[in-house]
């Protein structure tokens, strides 16, 4: 019955006819997921790691694969891990370690060798055991639905069926296992919930795992319909400019529930469930007001929230000599070019540049220029207003400059006087002018 059972869930799926690569521990469940697709007629082969985690143990259980495949006629493949040195060398979790060198070995094999699909030996209770964890550490409805079927080309065809059932088609098989001794130890979360929480509910609830693996499915459900109403939300709320996303406050403030929908909105950013509310408070903020994730940050600028990358270190400053035709500055080129002023005709089409580009007065520049990032103390006459002083700071202000963009603002500069705030305004002093001989052009082109 449980080989049927497995047709059925192959076929199902529509895998029958895939190539499949079998990921097999050497334990009870990734032996049985092997034996069952090998009398299913599957076109297979084996993937085994090797963390050298248990000494000897770890090495009995590479060569009890090694010798069933090899008895089975089935490839085999093993990859070797120093664990403890790259965790030595990389930080980090070691249960979180080993699972990015698993998964990334078995895409690289299933690649290589032109495999349509990675199966692993996940089972019933095991996808009640993610439902428990994620349950408890607060992922959301997205953590509520167990463990998939598939996953990109990672399958789970054991999912149905629980560790007794296979413990006892295994049996009947009489086919050879080993257990792992590390699962007796529940200094790991799942061996916690596995050998703690989930007997200790099933004493209360008999039939907790079935009625928990039933709940999933159902969450599954469930989320296929929020996850179209958070879409729904996401096309009304949330706007890319360039690279940034601009949320709409008064939008924002009507929608119900609003702490879900905007969490939706803003988590794939990498915002922590813990900032929510500091999120929330930026609704009712002053402008400026920010709250920051590694990659990103929301600011209030206004009548939105904008969600823009975290700036990188600042750059120092970049000196242009005389001739050269380009530079590289962060998020952009500036090319340079000298010709000979053509009069009135040159005049007019240099009054209708491009905030993008400008034209000066060759004559006016001393070189090296410098491009820098503007600092507060900056000033310039901003062309066309008659020659008047001004702060950058107060022009960025003036010109509603968000805090994001204003980070982002650099200047060009002669002999310590500000020829240009790039890509904005120029200063009224380089303006050419009937005297002019020789024009210098500058524009800038993003990279």
């Amino acid at each position: 019955m449980i080989l049927k059972r497995l047709q059925n869930i192959v076929a199902g799926q529509q895998w029958q006819h895939k190539k499949i690569l079998v990921a097999v521990s050497g334990g009870l469940d990734s032996m049985t997921l092997a034996l069952l697709l090998q009398q299913s007629g599957i076109a297979m082969a084996i993937a085994h790691c090797n963390f050298g985690l248990r000494g000897v143990e770890s090495d009995a259980d590479e060569a009890l694969v090694r010798s069933w495949a090899a008895a089975m006629a089935i490839p085999v493949y093993v990859q070797q891990f120093d664990t403890p040195a790259l965790l030595e060398a990389q930080g980090g979790n070691l249960q979180e370690l080993a699972r990015e060198l698993r998964y990334g070995w078995f895409e690289t094999l299933r690649q290589e060798l032109g495999f349509d699909l990675v199966a692993t030996a996940h089972h019933r209770q095991d996808s009640v055991e993610t439902l428990l964890i994620n349950f408890f550490r607060g992922t959301g409805i997205t953590g509520l639905h167990g463990i998939l079927p598939q996953q990109g080309k990672i399958i789970r065809p054991l999912l149905a069926f629980t560790r007794a059932e296979l413990e006892q088609y295994a049996r009947e098989q009489e086919l050879v296992w080993r257990e792992d001794s590390s699962n007796s130890k529940d200094d790991y979360t799942r061996n916690a919930v596995r050998q703690h929480l989930l007997p200790a509910i099933e004493k209360i609830f008999p039939r907790a795992v079935d009625q928990l693996a039933g709940n999933t499915l159902r969450l599954r459900e469930a989320e296929l319909l929020y996850q179209e109403s958070i879409e729904r939300y996401r096309k009304k709320l949330i706007g890319q400019r360039g690279q940034d996303w601009y949320l709409p406050v008064l939008k924002l403030r009507q929608v119900q529930p609003l702490a879900t929908i905007l969490w939706e909105l803003v988590k794939s950013f990498g915002f922590h469930a813990a900032q929510l509310t500091d999120i929330l408070h930026l609704l009712d903020a002053e402008s400026g007001r920010y709250v920051a994730a590694p990659d990103y940050r929301i600011i209030r600028n206004r009548n939105f929230l904008i969600i823009t990358a975290q700036q990188a270190e600042a750059s120092t400053h970049i000196l242009i000599e005389a001739g050269e035709a380009s530079v590289d500055a962060p998020g952009y080129t500036l090319t340079v070019r000298t010709n000979t002023f053509g009069g009135e005709e040159e005049m007019a089409a240099i009054r209708k540049l491009e905030p993008e580009q400008l034209c000066v007065d060759a004559g006016m520049l001393h070189f090296p220029l410098v491009l820098r990032p503007w600092k507060t103390g900056d000033y310039f006459y901003p062309l066309g207003k008659l020659r008047k002083k001004k702060k950058v700071s107060r022009y960025l202000i003036e010109q509603k400059v968000p805090l994001h963009e204003k980070e982002k603002v650099w200047v060009l500069e002669s002999n310590k006087k500000i020829v240009w705030v790039v890509g904005r305004r120029a200063d009224d002093r380089f303006r050419v002018t009937e005297q002019t001989v020789n024009c210098c052009y500058f524009s800038v082109k993003p990279r």
